[in-house]
């Protein structure tokens, strides 16, 4: 009989570093571009969460346009490695080697932590209601559907997926069940108002059509 390592899945872990901590020692790293590869390497095994946050955050605090369209493929990514179990993240090199300013970078950051900070004053390791592995995949499946709905082309539709993105992103961070359990009622709320969104526009456009 063989025996495999297999590693332990991330929840089971003690937490490290909160998220802010990580988000703001990325801040103060040197050179003018930071690297998506360079996030992940320095993040390691904590990776997911702080990607999530990064890539969501632009849809909810900058309001950049345009800007789910390039940050909702990585969220997909990142969703679906989730789904798959994977112990840490992998990227495409086409994906890895994507760089932002630095400047653009500690835009991101000085928006979002502060709001961040507030949060895991609340945020603790509590209440996990499923095993590890279920709550990765349904964090993970719940981040590929959300992502999904940030690419699709919807005015004024992205800050709700992205704010659920990152409290999913806080609870797998921080361990704490209340905060995935908010992250999910707020997954389906926005699931709820992106089909009303499209609804609205398919009904106006075939009124528009055959009206």
């Amino acid at each position: 009989m063989m025996l495999v390592d297999e590693a332990p899945p991330r929840l089971a872990r003690r937490p490290g570093r909160r998220l802010s901590e990580v988000l703001r020692d990325l801040q103060a790293g040197d050179g003018a571009r930071i690297a998506v590869g360079d996030i992940v390497g320095a993040l390691r095994d904590r990776s997911f969460a702080p990607l999530m946050v990064i890539f969501a955050a632009p849809n909810v605090f900058l309001f950049i346009p345009g800007s789910s369209m390039f940050t909702a493929l990585p969220l997909m990514v990142l969703g679906l490695q989730l789904i798959l179990g994977r112990p840490d993240v992998w990227l495409p090199r086409f994906v890895a080697l994507r760089s932002i300013e630095r400047a653009s970078f500690d835009r991101i950051v000085t928006a979002s932590v502060p709001w961040i900070e507030r949060i895991e004053r609340l945020a603790k390791p509590r209440w996990w209601p499923v095993s590890y592995n279920l709550a990765e995949r349904t964090i993970g499946g719940a981040t590929l559907i959300l992502a999904v709905f940030l690419f699709l082309p919807i005015p004024f539709a992205n800050g709700l997926p992205a704010l659920s993105i990152i409290m999913l992103a806080l609870g797998l961070s921080e361990r704490d069940g209340y905060w995935l359990a908010a992250g999910l009622v707020l997954t389906l709320a926005s699931t709820i108002f992106v089909a009303g969104m499209v609804s609205v526009g398919a009904f106006a456009a075939l009124s528009l059509v055959f009206g």
